[in-house]
C-alpha cells in the first residue's frame, strides 16, 4: 500500500519552524473523512515505522498528526515517543466519558495534545483543560471579531493558539496582532516578498557563478578555482566529499580532488545547492529546504518522464523556484539575470505551458500542498502516477534532510 503524505510547517512568532503537519490520504481518498480516518493515521505511523522515522520527517522537529477516536482509545500515539509528536484531536471526536479519560492518560505520559479546526461546543471543556495548542481555521472564522472571542478560552490557563490556513498577508498580521502563537498555512510556503527592484551586491557574485555552470562546456578547473576563492564554499564542498555517498576511503586534499571524484554533473549540483543556501539569508532555512526539496523530486521525476537528459534542468528549476524570496526580489526582477532556458524561465515566471518540466513542476507544487486531485489530474497529463510521485516526494524529504545535517 502506497502511503500519499505532504508537510505542511508550523512557525512561530519569530519565523522560526516550530514544527510539520504530516498531511496524507490512503490510496483513492481524494479527500479526508471519518471512515479513512484510522487507516490514514496507520499509514502515516507505517512511513515512520518502516522508513525514516516520524522525527526525521519533521526534521527533526515536532511531527502534528491528527488521531481518530478509535486511535485514541487505543492508545496508538504510545508508540511515539512525546518528544516527536503532537497528538492533533480531530473536530470529528466527541468529548466522551472514554476519549476525556484517554486524552488524560496522554497527558500523564507527557503528550502534547492539540484540538484541530477548533469549535467551541457544549461539553468540550475537559479536552480545552488539556489541551497545550487549540489550531484556529482562519479560513472559517473570518472578522477579527470572531479570531479574537476564541481567544478569551485561555483565561487563567497555558493554552497556545495557532492560526491555520492562514492565506494572505492580512490574515497572518492579524493573527500577530491579536496574539496567536503559531502560523501554518499557504502564505507560509511562499512568504510575500518585502520588496525590491535590484539584486543585492552580495547576492550578484553567486549568479555570476550560475552563469559559469550553465556554459555549454564548462571546466572543471574553472569551477574549481571560483569554488576555493571563497573559504565557506570550499568547506561545504570538502565536506560533502567525506560523506558515504562519495567518500572511497581516500583522504581528500584539494577541491580539484574532489571535483575530479564527484564529476562534473554532480559538482555543478553540489555548487548550486551551496549557492542557494549563500543566496539565502540565516532565516531562510525553512525556504533553502523546500528549494532543495522541490529539486531532488524533480530530478527524480525527469527519468519517470524520458527527459533523463534534461535531469539537471529539472533540479534547476526546483532549485530555482523560490529564488525570489532568498534575493528579496520579484521573479521579473530576478529571473532575466539566470542563465537558463527559454522553457525554465516561462515557468519561473508563472507562465502557462504544456511541456513535461512544466507539468511536471505544478503537479510537484500541488503536491506540496496535498492537493492530491489537482495533483492526480495533472500526473494523468505526463503519465505519472500518485504513488509514484509519493515516492518521489518521500525520497526528496529524505534526501534534503541528509543534506542539511
Amino acid at each position: 500500500m502506497s502511503l500519499l503524505f505532504a508537510r505542511q510547517p508550523i512557525f512561530d512568532r519569530q519565523g522560526r519552524r516550530y514544527g510539520y503537519e504530516l498531511l496524507y490520504r490512503e490510496p483513492g481518498a481524494s479527500v479526508y473523512n471519518a471512515d479513512d480516518g484510522d487507516m490514514a493515521t496507520s499509514s502515516v505511523m507505517v512511513a515512520g515505522f518502516l522508513s525514516m522515522g516520524v522525527s526525521e520527517l519533521s526534521d527533526r522537529t515536532r511531527a502534528f498528526i491528527n488521531f481518530t477516536e478509535n486511535m485514541l482509545l487505543r492508545g496508538v500515539s504510545t508508540l511515539f515517543s512525546p518528544r516527536n509528536i503532537i497528538v492533533e484531536i480531530l473536530e470529528t471526536v466527541e468529548p466522551t466519558t472514554e476519549i476525556i479519560a484517554a486524552c488524560q492518560r496522554l497527558r500523564n505520559k507527557g503528550y502534547m495534545l492539540a484540538l484541530d479546526d477548533f469549535v467551541l461546543r457544549e461539553g468540550y471543556d475537559p479536552l480545552i483543560k488539556m489541551a497545550s495548542i487549540i489550531k484556529i481555521d482562519f479560513m472559517q472564522l473570518k472578522t477579527e471579531a470572531e479570531r479574537k472571542a476564541v481567544l478569551q478560552l485561555n483565561h487563567k490557563r497555558h493554552i497556545r493558539f495557532l492560526a491555520e490556513k492562514v492565506e494572505t498577508r492580512e490574515d497572518y498580521d492579524m493573527a500577530v496582532k491579536l496574539g496567536y502563537e503559531f502560523f501554518q498555512g499557504y502564505f507560509f510556503a511562499k512568504p510575500v516578498i518585502v520588496n525590491s527592484n535590484n539584486i543585492p551586491p552580495s547576492k550578484i557574485n553567486q549568479i555570476r557563478l550560475m552563469q559559469l555552470l550553465e556554459t555549454s562546456d564548462p571546466d572543471i578547473g574553472d569551477i574549481a578555482d571560483i569554488i576555493e576563492k571563497d573559504v565557506a564554499f570550499t568547506y561545504e564542498i570538502l565536506k560533502l566529499t567525506t560523506t558515504t555517498r562519495y567518500y572511497r576511503g581516500n583522504k581528500i586534499n584539494s577541491i580539484r580532488q574532489a571535483a575530479m571524484l564527484m564529476g562534473l554533473s554532480e559538482l555543478k549540483k553540489w555548487a548550486y545547492i551551496t549557492m542557494i543556501r549563500r543566496i539565502g539569508d540565516h532565516d531562510q532555512e525553512g525556504n533553502i529546504s523546500m528549494s532543495v526539496q522541490r529539486a531532488r523530486a524533480l530530478e527524480l521525476m525527469s527519468d519517470s518522464l524520458g527527459c533523463s537528459d534534461q535531469r539537471m534542468s529539472f533540479f534547476t528549476l526546483g532549485l530555482l523556484s523560490m529564488i525570489d524570496v532568498l534575493t528579496g526580489c520579484d521573479m521579473t526582477t530576478i529571473v532575466p539575470e539566470l542563465p537558463v532556458s527559454d522553457e525554465m524561465r516561462e515557468i519561473l515566471l508563472g507562465k502557462y505551458g504544456n511541456s513535461k518540466m512544466f507539468i511536471g513542476y505544478q503537479m510537484t507544487l500541488a503536491y506540496e500542498k496535498a492537493q492530491w486531485v489537482l495533483a492526480d489530474i495533472l500526473g494523468e497529463q505526463i503519465g505519472l502516477s500518485l504513488d509514484k510521485m509519493a515516492e518521489f516526494y518521500f525520497d526528496a524529504v529524505v534526501w534534503a534532510n541528509q543534506m542539511s545535517s
